[in-house]
């Protein structure tokens, strides 16, 4: 599907708090023709607001970005978080669930996911500390996994923290592959090699 056609189909709901209605705009605005090219005028225009109230919530477009970008990472690992079942299914099998819901919802709108991970590098310090930020929380939400899985008697390796760090790395250069893919393009081999990347790290021999 063309994301320029299928942008201006999601409207921006007006009851919504400004600074939410901002955010959709933008990605909206990112979804139709990518950050680079957004101006603030589109932002404005598709939260249904005016430039000057834009001002009044951000400093400038990169600020607006950095707050959907924490939006989405919040919205992802709720996602990855819902994917866990600790002592319902075997470890091998939850890994492969957390790489299928990581990779499902950045590809879920492709252009939104480039910007996710690739287009946070170019917001200077701010988007290095986001993305610092990011990483750790989902460094954090494997070592939880992992010590559920031990709770439940599974044989899993005790990591560090940057040792997740390194897991969760590798998952994002898996993702950069999937949203510049096709749209059509399947994930199952990426979901099966990040799975058994996980495992062969993860999983004690």
């Amino acid at each position: 599907m063309d994301t320029a056609t299928s942008a201006p189909d999601r409207p921006t709901d007006r009851t919504r708090p400004v600074r939410e209605r901002l955010e959709a705009g933008l990605a909206a605005a990112v979804a139709e023709k990518g950050l680079a090219a957004t101006t603030i005028a589109d932002v404005a225009r598709l939260a249904g607001t005016s430039k000057r109230t834009f001002y009044e919530h951000f400093a400038d477009k990169e600020e607006c970005f950095l707050a959907l970008y924490r939006t989405r990472s919040g919205e992802l690992i709720e996602v990855v978080d819902a994917a866990l079942s600790p002592g319902a299914a075997p470890a091998t099998v939850q890994l492969q669930e957390v790489a299928r819901a990581f990779l499902t919802f950045l590809t879920g709108d492709r252009a939104l996911g480039r910007a996710h991970v690739v287009d946070i590098t170019t917001v200077g310090e701010r988007g290095v500390r986001a993305r610092q930020e990011v990483v750790d929380r989902h460094a954090a939400t494997l070592l939880r996994m992992l010590e559920q899985a031990r709770d439940a008697g599974t044989s899993v390796r005790r990591l560090s923290h940057l040792e997740a760090v390194c897991v969760v790395g590798g998952l994002n250069e898996v993702a950069l592959r999937a949203v510049e893919a096709p749209d059509d393009a399947p994930l199952d081999d990426l979901v099966e090699a990040a799975t058994r990347f996980m495992q062969a790290v993860v999983l004690a021999d």
